[in-house]
């Protein structure tokens, strides 16, 4: 309709967005895309995760508190806090507890899905996109270094950062390895069978368009179909060597529906002996069943979502899956 281009147009030049970006925002938040936009538009917060391997909560606070910055408590992680630095002389990555490894800077967003998969001592954990290692990392301390964490990623460039950062962090119990995951077969990973897997799965990124501004000229949707492709391939994989009754989680910093609830829709479908777990604590908000005229099924009220407008924090997805 030529209202809802005209609209899409100038809500384009309003917020600098190509106007796909603006009628991908539109679909996915019909009621609130105006807000969305605005939320986007803002800076995103500065949080950090406590190695809480290496020193407790009480007392980074109390380290970084003195150097000038304002910490407030995350109500519902203990081990993150939302940092203030406007009054502090020193820059939050550069102190020298940050190079020390007791604290990660992380989005909010970004630790939901291993709060989520909620790794224990004596787990066997495999991480299938792992650098460069927020995520091991926090697997790593959810665990207190007991068990087994195996690492994967494609690009061996990218693992000297991921070794890096579970060596600043104090990390002994990951073994690291460039490998595509999609080929990852159990004969491959001798007595390590996982329990639990967690796919961070690479994504386009569309729900950071405050820490990445160029996602907001995205022009049209070969990325998300690309990636889509990808994305099914790792969740297939990663379910394949999944133990019985052992859980996935499936996260993306994307907001678009057709990497999150589509396919998990898709994904539930081929294969039989999953299911959607809901989470036990109430974070973020369900997931969508359906947009437009696409139905995905009620079982998508058992993903959760985070959104800028609503948590103040990156737009994330996440489902817990389990193998029957």
């Amino acid at each position: 309709m030529v209202e809802d281009l005209d609209k899409i147009l100038a809500l384009a030049e309003r917020f600098e967005y190509s106007p796909f970006m603006v009628k991908q925002i539109m679909k996915n938040f019909p009621q609130d895309y105006v807000t969305v936009l605005k939320a986007f538009a803002q800076p995103a917060p500065e949080t950090i995760r406590i190695n809480t391997l290496k020193i407790t909560p009480k007392e980074l606070k109390a380290r970084l508190e003195a150097k000038g910055f304002k910490l407030t408590p995350v109500d519902w992680l203990d081990y993150a806090f939302h940092v203030d630095s406007s009054q502090s002389r020193h820059t939050l990555g550069a102190t020298h507890e940050y190079l020390k490894g007791l604290y990660y800077i992380q989005s909010l967003g970004s630790m939901i899905p291993v709060h989520l998969l909620y790794p224990k001592p004596g787990d066997q954990v495999l991480d299938m996109c792992a650098a460069p290692g927020s995520k091991t990392t926090q697997i790593a301390q959810y665990m207190q270094n007991q068990g087994q964490i195996v690492a994967v990623d494609i690009k061996h460039s990218r693992l000297s950062s991921l070794i890096s950062n579970l060596r600043r962090m104090d990390v002994r119990n990951a073994i690291v390895f460039a490998y595509d995951a999609t080929k990852l077969y159990i004969q491959q990973l001798g007595k390590f069978r996982p329990n639990k897997i967690l796919l961070d799965a690479p994504c386009t990124g569309s729900g950071i368009i405050r820490q990445d501004p160029s996602v907001k000229r995205v022009k049209n949707d070969s990325k998300i179909q690309r990636l889509r492709q990808q994305q099914k391939q790792l969740l297939k994989a990663g379910l394949k060597l999944l133990t019985k009754g052992g859980t996935l989680v499936y996260s993306t910093c994307s907001f678009h529906y057709q990497e999150n609830e589509m396919l998990i829709a898709e994904v539930v479908k081929d294969v039989k002996n999953v299911e959607i777990i809901e989470p036990q604590e109430n974070i973020g908000v369900p997931g969508f069943s359906e947009v437009e005229n696409l139905e995905f099924g009620y079982d998508m009220l058992k993903t959760r979502r985070l959104t800028p407008h609503l948590h103040n924090t990156d737009a994330f997805f996440c489902c817990i899956l389990r193998k029957n």
